[in-house]
């Protein structure tokens, strides 16, 4: 609607401001809603300019001798005005449907009273007899012709402006007039009996506090009251400490004189937009008071304008003391809405929560609090908190007048139950009713005993009666106490429900349902609900979950564990397969791994009878070594070259299952060759055997990138001779060592997420599997016991079946306990790759990573 009626417009594109908004219901049509913007924030960015608004003086001249007077009220007020387009950006606010921003002046922008007041000003500029305060325009003549007279010239002036009046609103014709504090009669000017009679229609006191309270009052004028030290003397005598309270004769005259006197001219002035204007607030268990005041100067003396009370209304007896406090700081605001509209003032209070929730535009109030910050966004004051038993409104709001609470305030106080309610009605799971919340949480010891203390502030009282578990969570509530509403039997940490105890695991499972992750989760659950520990009861759920924990893979790694660089050249090898190739080929690698020299030797086949003869060849030329190191491939798993091994006194060496780092310099290598052989296909599809030559031939004369020193010089004690001119040096050792691993290890961990393994022997874990279709998880959800840990090499048992694999692997399994393991079988509707029965050996692992496929592919 706001949009059709021109109001507000689609924002595209960046904007430097947006707003949140506060979905409210309107007050007259409950299943409708309204808009409202928390501008607090830009607010502190925008400029007000000054106008100026007629004074007490103007209006007393002005008015003088008029007998008839009409008071307009303008139609929606701000939204009449338009503004310019580069103003409207900073009034962009977000919705569900994307960015808004307002094209006309809005509600809750700080410098909207003064903008519209000289606006309004101008409009009506040169008719005699009128006059406008804000939005208020009086109209007012000696005469009835004189009257009429102005009030049609007003008419035409609004209507050529293309401005509308509120018809329910406006007072046509009277004959008197209350305003800024006056009556306006025919007869004359005369004060507005509405300003003192709080003070003339206040209770006398019935106990001894009530008493220190008046006098409270009273010492706060007791500069412009004359003999006021005699004329309190009986009402100090009831608050000795031995003297027992009986109200009689001499301290009702004494308490009507100081009436008299708190009402006269000595004490009261009129206001005076030119003064520094205070607001002083406070509220009792029933009632509201105020006191409107002003100084000329900082250091002069206070003269009180006007005096307010009046009684809370059933409900409102039962709203927290810093939620009465705060309605105290609205209704006065909007009471003496006359004298502070478009004015900078203060307001003072003896509640100290109240000054980080109303001056912090940031805050995060309970819902009732956070409405009425809306209805404050229209004045520009400080909240000040000054201690005080002296306050001088404690009296009126502990003696408030009965007929106080038929105003405006009512409107106030309905809003705020209004929007407490929509929140309710609006923050309940969809899954459960309002109803089971409300009898969960009357049967929650917990939530009775919270409610209790924020309803009756009665919070330390209960800490020192609850039992030790239950103070632990009551003081969780205690540290959010300026946060929480209670209402009709339900608890609200500010706009979102506080689920009972005994609904939260219901609450958790509905907001993971579709597992999402544990960040949406939380974002989720916080949106709506809370209750103590929430986001640590969601981490729970979430990492009990199975299905989760089964598709979820981890992203760390253990910290590097790199081995010893070999004590001298060819004592430890790296050997690996690469292939199959177009021809049908293997290349089998040989590293050793501290020079990096390789060799390279082309088979048919992979299998032991093949692999046995080279590596003999080889180690015939070369010199048998202390240790060969494999992966876990057919050729060396069988007992052919176990026997091998056992003839020439070698140590074979096996990696982790799976993890092909373990056998990182064969694997490096890997690349490389493929590369070549790649580059030589490309290169009018030569032969990539003699490539392969070439490449060795200047790999093995290249400095290392670790080392710095080449392969063959390492390994003979002599450069090789190539193509390219060279000068003879001899490399030592220390060389080496000094450029090795080490800085290998550095740069590997600063680059990529390592964090040491948590896991320990009885561990129940989830292990990875191969991807084989897209509905592959990413861990087996069959979970194993961990059974033997040596390094970062893992050994895990399910029933019969025993794994070998690295850390990495594998993820710890909380799983819950009421929650058993789920019967999970893939075989039937996923093809496995075959694996051995004992598993040490896997499947072929250059296989399972389908390089060599892609490479067939590629070539």
């Amino acid at each position: 609607m706001l949009e059709d009626n021109d109001i507000i417009e689609k924002v595209d594109g960046p904007t430097p401001w947006v707003s949140p908004i506060v979905v409210v219901p309107k007050p007259h049509a409950p299943d409708k809603i309204r808009l409202c913007v928390d501008m607090r924030l830009p607010n502190q960015a925008i400029k007000r300019e000054r106008h100026v608004t007629p004074t007490v003086d103007e209006l007393i001249h002005d008015l003088n001798g008029s007998s008839v007077f009409s008071k307009l009220d303008l139609n929606a007020g701000y939204h009449q005005l338009e503004l310019e387009h580069e103003s409207r950006n900073i009034t962009t606010f977000s919705t569900h449907v994307g960015l808004r921003r307002y094209k006309r002046l809005s509600f809750g922008i700080s410098s909207a009273a003064e903008l519209f007041q000289n606006v309004i000003s101008q409009t009506l500029e040169g008719i005699p007899g009128v006059m406008n305060i804000s939005d208020d325009i009086l109209v007012f003549g000696k005469t009835t012709q004189e009257h009429d007279k102005s009030l049609a010239l007003v008419f035409q002036r609004l209507s050529e402006k293309g401005l509308t009046l509120n018809k329910q609103k406006c007072e046509f014709s009277k004959d008197s007039l209350q305003f800024f504090g006056y009556v306006f009669t025919a007869n004359g000017i005369s004060p507005d009996p509405r300003k003192v009679s709080a003070i003339q229609e206040a209770t006398p006191p019935t106990n001894v506090s009530e008493v220190r309270s008046l006098l409270g009052m009273t010492n706060y004028c007791a500069r412009f009251i004359s003999n006021y030290a005699n004329t309190t003397e009986p009402l100090r005598e009831l608050i000795h400490k031995d003297v027992v309270f009986k109200w009689e004769q001499k301290h009702q005259s004494a308490l009507e004189t100081l009436k008299s006197n708190l009402t006269s001219d000595t004490v009261m002035s009129y206001f005076d937009q030119g003064n520094h204007t205070e607001l002083i607030v406070d509220a009792s268990p029933v009632g509201l008071g105020a006191i409107l005041t002003q100084r000329k100067h900082s250091h002069a003396q206070v003269r009180v304008v006007a005096y307010a009370s009046r009684a809370l209304s059933p409900v409102e007896q039962r709203y927290s003391q810093t939620e009465r406090e705060a309605l105290a700081v609205v209704w006065a605001c909007e009471h003496f809405r006359l004298y502070l509209h478009g004015a900078t003032f203060k307001v003072i209070s003896d509640h100290k929560p109240l000054e980080s929730i109303i001056n912090n535009p940031k805050s995060n109030p309970p819902a009732r609090l956070e409405r009425w910050n809306l209805r404050l966004q229209d004045y520009n004051f400080k909240l000040e908190y000054k201690p005080g038993k002296d306050n001088p409104a404690d009296y009126m709001s502990r003696h408030p007048i009965p007929e106080g609470s038929t105003d405006n305030s009512i409107r106030i106080t309905q809003a705020a139950e209004e929007y407490v309610n929509f929140l309710m009605e609006h923050s309940v799971p969809k899954a459960m009713t309002l109803k089971e919340i409300r009898e969960a949480s009357k049967s929650d010891a917990i939530l009775c005993k919270v409610s209790s203390a924020v309803v009756d502030n009665t919070w330390q009282q209960i800490l020192r009666e609850c039992s030790e578990e239950e103070c632990a969570t009551i003081r969780k509530f205690y540290n959010i106490r300026d946060e929480l509403t209670a209402n009709k039997d339900i608890l609200l940490r500010g706009s979102r429900i506080v689920i009972p105890k005994s609904l939260q695991t219901h609450v958790l499972k509905l907001a993971h349902e579709g597992h999402q992750g544990l960040v949406k989760t939380k974002q989720l659950l916080r949106e709506k609900v809370w209750f103590p520990d929430i986001d640590k009861q969601a981490q729970q759920l979430v990492s009990s979950c199975l299905p989760c924990n089964a598709t979820t893979p981890e992203r760390s790694q253990e910290f590097l564990n790199m081995s010893e660089l070999p004590a001298a050249p060819w004592t430890e090898l790296s050997i690996d397969f690469c292939g199959p190739f177009p021809s049908g080929d293997y290349l089998l690698v040989i590293i050793d791994d501290y020079s990096r020299y390789p060799i390279v030797e082309s088979t048919k086949s992979t299998s032991a009878n093949a692999t046995i003869p080279i590596l003999d060849k080889v180690f015939s030329t070369f010199g048998i070594p202390q240790v060969v190191k494999s992966d876990n491939g057919p050729p060396f798993q069988g007992s052919d070259f176990c026997k091998f091994a056992e003839y020439l006194g070698f140590q074979h060496r096996k990696i982790t299952p799976l993890w092909p780092q373990s056998n990182a310099t064969a694997e490096r290598f890997m690349r490389t060759v493929e590369k070549t052989i790649r580059a030589a296909v490309i290169n009018n599809n030569r032969s990539w055997r003699q490539e392969l030559h070439v490449f060795l031939r200047n790999y093995r004369a290249t400095p290392h990138s670790s080392t710095k020193i080449s392969p063959a010089e390492l390994l003979f004690g002599r450069k090789l001779r190539i193509k390219l001119p060279q000068q003879e040096a001899i490399p030592t050792d220390d060389i080496v060592r000094k450029s090795d691993k080490q800085k290998m290890k550095i740069n590997a961990e600063r680059q990529r997420n390592f964090k040491p393994s948590n896991i320990t022997i009885g561990d129940t874990v989830l292990v990875t599997q191969p991807k084989v279709n897209k509905l592959t998880p990413t861990y087996d959800p069959r979970p194993f016991k961990v059974t033997a840990i040596k390094g970062t090499m893992i050994t895990a048992k399910r029933d019969d079946k025993t794994i070998t694999r690295n850390s990495s692997f594998f993820k710890i399994f909380n799983a819950a306990q009421d929650e058993p393991f789920l019967d999970i079988s893939f075989e039937s509707t996923v093809a496995q790759p075959h694996v051995p029965e004992n598993n040490q050996g896997g499947y072929n692992l250059r296989a399972d990573r389908k390089r060599p496929q892609r490479l067939v592919e590629e070539i």
